[in-house]
């Protein structure tokens, strides 16, 4: 029942001459066939219309996608594989077939309905604001995990814009798109109705996460959760209060800007940040490839968690494409931050190059 919704997607990849092959990040980064949008396809085709069991090699192949979205946006029928894909996935699961990465993150979230074990609710408990807020945070589990300073700088930020921001007590839960992305779809729809249950008393929320918030405004709906719970960015919040922002200069730097996948061919949202960047650097460097052409970190989709040496390979080709002179790359994600790193490339958060331009004020009073 899984596969079915998307028969026609898997037939029209697996007819197709391969002429979205450039498109992947990850068949460019492992130069193998099986590997491309056609392959992993394909396999997904063959399985679903009955022709070939899934086996170990092409549960692999299924889980070698980011979710990046970008065959899609060069593809005649507009089709969305990574949905596809991330639903084939289930008959690993079904199979006893998932890579340990994407099986040990389903078990980690089964015990703490988070992929990371970790105890989300103290984190969360740490941020409580002592000044008026006006619009709830949610930060994302990875971002209260993995880089907790990050929130602080939305908060800073939020502030000195005119539209102060404080963690909500909602964020003490992962949206579940760790779930949805391993093919575990019905316990994604119960976990996205519970979560939706727990934004009932918020009018509006900005999230720093841009995978967080296409999870809530595009994948929720798709399964038949709806939110009454405004969800925006935090880039676009900011944007919007940008007038309000301290007249300052911007800092003599150069910075290559990186278009996340889910915020710009997730969400449409290229120009926000960009803005906002352009008010706090000098100089910004735009890749070779930009907006809906643009690159993919290598970190959606598990990719890190099933394939983290290919995913690492993602993300190195993606900073050189973006800062070939090896200038920062600043991205508004904070996991492709976390993942150029990795890939020995030097990076900073949006949000981390406003509170620096911000802070030129403070040191001139």
């Amino acid at each position: 029942m899984v596969l079915e919704p998307h028969e026609q997607a898997y037939a029209y990849c697996a007819y197709c001459p391969k002429v979205c092959r450039f498109a992947c990040p990850v068949s460019e980064a492992t130069k193998t066939e099986s590997t491309s949008t056609w392959g992993k396809m394909t396999a997904a085709h063959l399985v679903q219309a009955g022709q070939r069991p899934l086996d170990a090699a092409s549960s692999q192949a299924l889980h070698a996608c980011t979710g990046c979205g970008k065959c899609q946006s060069v593809c005649k029928h507009n089709n969305d594989v990574a949905s596809a894909l991330f639903a084939a996935r289930s008959e690993a699961i079904t199979r006893g077939l998932q890579p340990p990465g994407a099986s040990s993150t389903l078990a980690t979230f089964a015990q703490t309905q988070n992929p990371f074990g970790a105890e989300l609710g103290a984190l969360v408990h740490s941020f409580r604001s002592q000044a008026p807020v006006r619009t709830p945070l949610f930060p994302g589990c990875s971002t209260l995990t993995k880089n907790p300073a990050l929130v602080e700088d939305a908060i800073a930020v939020s502030a000195a814009f005119g539209t102060p921001m404080g963690v909500g007590r909602a964020s003490a839960r992962c949206c579940g798109y760790p779930l949805y992305a391993a093919g575990a779809f019905e316990q994604f729809k119960a976990h996205a109705e519970a979560f939706a249950q727990s934004l009932e008393s918020y009018l509006e929320l900005a999230v720093i996460d841009p995978g967080c918030a296409f999870t809530l405004k595009v994948v929720y709906p798709r399964f038949g959760v709806q939110l009454s719970t405004r969800v925006r960015t935090v880039t676009e919040v900011l944007a919007e209060n940008l007038p309000h922002a301290p007249e300052l200069p911007p800092l003599a730097e150069t910075a290559g800007y990186h278009d996340a996948c889910h915020l710009g061919r997730g969400l449409g949202e290229y120009e926000p940040p960009r803005a906002l960047l352009k008010r706090a650097v000098a100089d910004v460097r735009e890749a070779s490839s930009s907006h809906e052409q643009g690159g993919c970190s290598g970190g959606g989709g598990l990719l890190p968690r099933t394939h983290p040496e290919v995913a690492v390979e993602v993300a190195r080709r993606q900073a050189a494409e973006v800062s070939p002179e090896g200038e920062p790359v600043v991205t508004a994600c904070p996991t492709s931050q976390r993942m150029f790193e990795r890939a020995g490339r030097p990076s900073e958060n949006l949000l981390s190059v406003l509170r620096r331009w911000l802070r030129q004020g403070e040191t001139r009073r």
